[in-house]
Protein backbone atom coordinates (compact mmCIF):
# COMPACT_ATOMS: atom_id res chain seq x y z
CA UNK A 1 0.00 0.00 0.00
CA UNK A 2 1.23 3.31 -0.83
CA UNK A 3 1.24 5.70 1.91
CA UNK A 4 1.36 9.00 -0.37
CA UNK A 5 0.13 8.63 -3.78
CA UNK A 6 0.13 12.18 -5.83
CA UNK A 7 -1.12 11.90 -9.09
CA UNK A 8 -0.80 13.81 -12.11
CA UNK A 9 -0.48 16.82 -10.05
CA UNK A 10 -0.30 20.96 -11.35
CA UNK A 11 0.42 24.03 -9.10
CA UNK A 12 0.36 27.41 -10.37
CA UNK A 13 1.66 30.52 -8.38
CA UNK A 14 -0.42 32.70 -10.31
CA UNK A 15 0.44 32.72 -13.89
CA UNK A 16 3.56 30.62 -13.05
CA UNK A 17 3.51 26.86 -13.33
CA UNK A 18 5.21 25.37 -10.73
CA UNK A 19 4.32 21.60 -10.78
CA UNK A 20 3.05 20.06 -14.04
CA UNK A 21 2.11 16.28 -13.98
CA UNK A 22 4.08 15.57 -11.38
CA UNK A 23 2.94 11.83 -9.94
CA UNK A 24 4.76 10.24 -6.71
CA UNK A 25 4.37 7.10 -4.77
CA UNK A 26 5.55 6.71 -1.07
CA UNK A 27 5.30 2.83 -0.32
CA UNK A 28 4.04 2.43 3.44
CA UNK A 29 6.83 2.35 5.81
CA UNK A 30 9.88 3.26 3.57
CA UNK A 31 12.21 6.47 3.57
CA UNK A 32 11.95 8.70 0.37
CA UNK A 33 14.74 11.23 -0.25
CA UNK A 34 13.67 14.18 -3.17
CA UNK A 35 16.03 15.91 -4.77
CA UNK A 36 15.90 18.56 -7.41
CA UNK A 37 17.42 22.24 -8.64
CA UNK A 38 16.79 24.39 -6.63
CA UNK A 39 13.88 26.56 -6.87
CA UNK A 40 12.04 23.40 -8.93
CA UNK A 41 8.82 23.61 -5.84
CA UNK A 42 9.69 20.70 -3.90
CA UNK A 43 8.45 22.65 -0.97
CA UNK A 44 5.31 23.07 -2.64
CA UNK A 45 5.05 19.38 -3.22
CA UNK A 46 4.92 18.99 0.25
CA UNK A 47 2.81 21.56 1.23
CA UNK A 48 0.00 20.17 -1.31
CA UNK A 49 0.73 16.77 0.73
CA UNK A 50 0.23 17.85 3.94
CA UNK A 51 -2.76 19.91 2.95
CA UNK A 52 -1.65 23.72 3.25
CA UNK A 53 -1.93 24.05 -0.51
CA UNK A 54 -4.70 22.88 -2.90
CA UNK A 55 -3.35 22.24 -6.42
CA UNK A 56 -4.73 23.39 -9.66
CA UNK A 57 -5.11 19.97 -10.86
CA UNK A 58 -4.45 16.87 -10.17
CA UNK A 59 -4.61 14.71 -6.80
CA UNK A 60 -3.18 13.64 -3.65
CA UNK A 61 -3.83 10.90 -1.45
CA UNK A 62 -2.57 9.82 2.07
CA UNK A 63 -3.49 6.57 3.57
CA UNK A 64 -6.11 5.88 1.02
CA UNK A 65 -8.02 9.10 1.74
CA UNK A 66 -7.88 12.39 -0.63
CA UNK A 67 -6.32 15.20 1.51
CA UNK A 68 -8.22 18.27 2.01
CA UNK A 69 -6.51 19.74 4.66
CA UNK A 70 -3.94 19.15 7.41
CA UNK A 71 -4.49 15.85 8.94
CA UNK A 72 -2.75 14.35 12.49
CA UNK A 73 -1.64 11.49 10.59
CA UNK A 74 0.93 13.65 9.04
CA UNK A 75 3.26 15.46 10.33
CA UNK A 76 5.71 18.00 9.02
CA UNK A 77 9.53 19.11 10.00
CA UNK A 78 11.02 21.99 8.56
CA UNK A 79 14.17 24.22 8.21
CA UNK A 80 13.70 26.43 11.14
CA UNK A 81 12.32 25.62 14.14
CA UNK A 82 8.79 26.63 15.34
CA UNK A 83 9.33 27.07 19.18
CA UNK A 84 8.15 29.37 21.15
CA UNK A 85 10.83 31.42 23.01
CA UNK A 86 8.66 31.72 26.16
CA UNK A 87 8.45 28.01 26.82
CA UNK A 88 10.56 25.63 28.02
CA UNK A 89 11.34 22.25 25.95
CA UNK A 90 9.13 20.19 28.07
CA UNK A 91 6.35 22.85 27.35
CA UNK A 92 6.92 23.01 23.28
CA UNK A 93 6.78 19.59 23.01
CA UNK A 94 3.90 19.07 24.85
CA UNK A 95 1.92 21.80 23.10
CA UNK A 96 1.11 19.67 20.02
CA UNK A 97 -0.47 16.75 22.26
CA UNK A 98 -2.48 19.60 23.91
CA UNK A 99 -4.16 20.38 20.76
CA UNK A 100 -4.54 17.02 20.26
CA UNK A 101 -6.95 17.55 22.91
CA UNK A 102 -4.70 15.97 25.97
CA UNK A 103 -4.91 17.38 29.54
CA UNK A 104 -1.54 19.21 31.02
CA UNK A 105 -0.41 16.48 33.14
CA UNK A 106 -0.58 13.61 30.04
CA UNK A 107 0.95 16.27 27.52
CA UNK A 108 3.72 16.98 29.57
CA UNK A 109 4.37 13.82 30.70
CA UNK A 110 4.53 12.60 27.18
CA UNK A 111 6.50 15.25 26.17
CA UNK A 112 9.18 14.27 28.33
CA UNK A 113 8.97 10.66 27.22
CA UNK A 114 10.28 12.00 24.36
CA UNK A 115 12.69 14.40 25.03
CA UNK A 116 14.45 10.84 26.68
CA UNK A 117 14.06 9.51 23.42
CA UNK A 118 15.80 12.14 21.77
CA UNK A 119 18.42 12.11 24.35
CA UNK A 120 17.23 15.26 26.17
CA UNK A 121 15.40 14.72 28.96
CA UNK A 122 17.69 15.99 31.46
CA UNK A 123 16.99 19.43 29.15
CA UNK A 124 13.34 19.45 29.54
CA UNK A 125 13.54 23.10 31.82
CA UNK A 126 15.93 24.72 29.05
CA UNK A 127 14.11 27.38 27.62
CA UNK A 128 15.31 27.52 23.37
CA UNK A 129 17.56 30.45 23.68
CA UNK A 130 19.85 28.28 26.17
CA UNK A 131 19.99 25.36 23.59
CA UNK A 132 23.07 24.76 20.88
CA UNK A 133 21.35 24.26 17.06
CA UNK A 134 21.30 20.54 17.27
CA UNK A 135 19.34 20.35 20.37
CA UNK A 136 16.56 22.72 19.29
CA UNK A 137 15.70 20.54 15.95
CA UNK A 138 16.09 17.58 18.72
CA UNK A 139 13.12 19.36 20.76
CA UNK A 140 11.34 20.05 17.22
CA UNK A 141 11.59 16.19 16.35
CA UNK A 142 10.11 15.39 19.84
CA UNK A 143 7.63 17.47 19.05
CA UNK A 144 6.26 16.03 15.66
CA UNK A 145 6.85 12.50 16.58
CA UNK A 146 4.88 13.37 20.10
CA UNK A 147 2.16 13.50 17.98
CA UNK A 148 2.60 10.09 16.40
CA UNK A 149 1.85 10.89 12.60
CA UNK A 150 2.19 7.90 10.39
CA UNK A 151 3.81 9.79 7.58
CA UNK A 152 6.14 12.77 8.62
CA UNK A 153 7.34 14.65 5.92
CA UNK A 154 10.68 16.70 5.90
CA UNK A 155 11.90 19.99 4.09
CA UNK A 156 16.20 20.00 4.46
CA UNK A 157 15.50 19.90 8.52
CA UNK A 158 19.48 19.29 9.03
CA UNK A 159 20.38 21.69 6.36
CA UNK A 160 21.57 24.33 8.56
CA UNK A 161 23.85 21.48 11.35
CA UNK A 162 27.83 21.24 11.48
CA UNK A 163 28.99 18.16 10.00
CA UNK A 164 28.99 15.50 13.38
CA UNK A 165 25.90 17.62 14.54
CA UNK A 166 24.11 16.41 11.58
CA UNK A 167 25.79 12.69 11.40
CA UNK A 168 24.36 12.51 15.17
CA UNK A 169 20.55 13.29 13.94
CA UNK A 170 20.22 11.64 11.18
CA UNK A 171 21.79 8.37 12.63
CA UNK A 172 19.66 8.96 15.85
CA UNK A 173 16.15 9.77 13.51
CA UNK A 174 16.99 6.48 11.71
CA UNK A 175 16.46 4.24 14.65
CA UNK A 176 13.15 6.28 16.09
CA UNK A 177 12.04 6.09 12.13
CA UNK A 178 12.62 2.48 12.23
CA UNK A 179 11.22 1.97 15.37
CA UNK A 180 8.36 4.37 14.93
CA UNK A 181 7.77 2.43 11.98
CA UNK A 182 7.35 6.00 10.09
CA UNK A 183 6.85 6.33 6.22
CA UNK A 184 9.23 9.62 5.33
CA UNK A 185 9.70 11.74 2.30
CA UNK A 186 12.65 13.75 3.24
CA UNK A 187 13.56 16.76 0.94
CA UNK A 188 17.30 17.44 0.64
CA UNK A 189 19.70 19.05 -1.39
CA UNK A 190 22.60 16.74 -0.20
CA UNK A 191 22.63 14.00 -2.28
CA UNK A 192 24.72 12.30 0.51
CA UNK A 193 22.17 12.58 3.06
CA UNK A 194 19.75 11.33 0.57
CA UNK A 195 21.66 8.12 0.15
CA UNK A 196 22.54 7.51 3.57
CA UNK A 197 18.40 8.02 4.81
CA UNK A 198 16.56 6.80 2.10
CA UNK A 199 14.90 3.66 0.40
CA UNK A 200 14.79 5.32 -2.38
CA UNK A 201 15.68 8.66 -4.23
CA UNK A 202 13.21 10.28 -5.98
CA UNK A 203 15.05 12.94 -8.52
CA UNK A 204 12.67 15.62 -9.96
CA UNK A 205 13.30 18.15 -13.13
CA UNK A 206 14.52 21.95 -12.83
CA UNK A 207 11.46 24.23 -12.88
CA UNK A 208 9.30 26.13 -14.27
CA UNK A 209 6.70 23.26 -14.59
CA UNK A 210 8.88 20.76 -12.56
CA UNK A 211 8.07 17.22 -12.80
CA UNK A 212 9.28 13.70 -11.51
CA UNK A 213 12.46 12.96 -13.81
CA UNK A 214 13.85 9.16 -12.68
CA UNK A 215 13.35 7.33 -8.97
CA UNK A 216 16.36 5.13 -7.85
CA UNK A 217 16.67 2.47 -5.21
CA UNK A 218 18.98 2.41 -2.72
CA UNK A 219 20.81 -0.92 -2.05
CA UNK A 220 21.58 -1.05 1.40
CA UNK A 221 20.02 -3.03 3.99
CA UNK A 222 18.98 -1.66 7.03
CA UNK A 223 20.59 -0.80 9.91
CA UNK A 224 22.40 1.01 8.12
CA UNK A 225 26.40 2.40 9.22
CA UNK A 226 26.31 5.59 7.96
CA UNK A 227 29.69 6.28 8.07
CA UNK A 228 30.49 2.80 6.44
CA UNK A 229 28.72 3.16 3.48
CA UNK A 230 30.60 6.16 2.36
CA UNK A 231 33.28 3.92 1.13
CA UNK A 232 31.10 1.27 -0.53
CA UNK A 233 31.40 1.77 -4.07
CA UNK A 234 27.62 1.26 -5.03
CA UNK A 235 27.51 4.81 -3.19
CA UNK A 236 29.70 6.22 -4.94
CA UNK A 237 28.35 5.07 -8.01
CA UNK A 238 24.53 6.23 -7.50
CA UNK A 239 25.90 9.29 -6.43
CA UNK A 240 27.25 9.98 -9.74
CA UNK A 241 24.00 8.95 -11.68
CA UNK A 242 21.99 11.02 -9.57
CA UNK A 243 24.36 13.63 -10.04
CA UNK A 244 24.50 13.66 -13.52
CA UNK A 245 20.67 13.73 -13.86
CA UNK A 246 20.92 16.86 -11.84
CA UNK A 247 23.62 18.37 -13.86
CA UNK A 248 21.46 17.96 -17.08
CA UNK A 249 18.29 19.82 -15.33
CA UNK A 250 20.65 22.28 -14.22
CA UNK A 251 22.40 23.01 -17.58
CA UNK A 252 18.55 22.78 -18.97
CA UNK A 253 18.17 25.83 -16.79
CA UNK A 254 21.31 27.80 -18.50
CA UNK A 255 23.62 27.34 -15.48
CA UNK A 256 25.82 24.98 -17.38
CA UNK A 257 29.11 27.50 -16.38
CA UNK A 258 28.19 26.39 -12.02
CA UNK A 259 28.11 22.80 -12.92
Amino acid sequence: MNAVEVSELTVNYGAHRVLSDLSLEVPEGTFVGLVGPSGCGKSTLLRCIVGLLRPMRGAVRVLGRPVDGPSPVVGILFQEDALLPWRTAQENVALGLRFQGADWGKAREEALRWLERVGLGRFAAYYPAELSGGMKKRVALAQVLARRPRVLLMDEPFANLDAIVRHLLERDFLTLAEQERLTVLLVTHDLEEALLLSDRVAVMSAGPAARLVRTYEVPFDRPRDLMGLRVDPRFGELLGRIWEDLRQEVARMGWEGMT
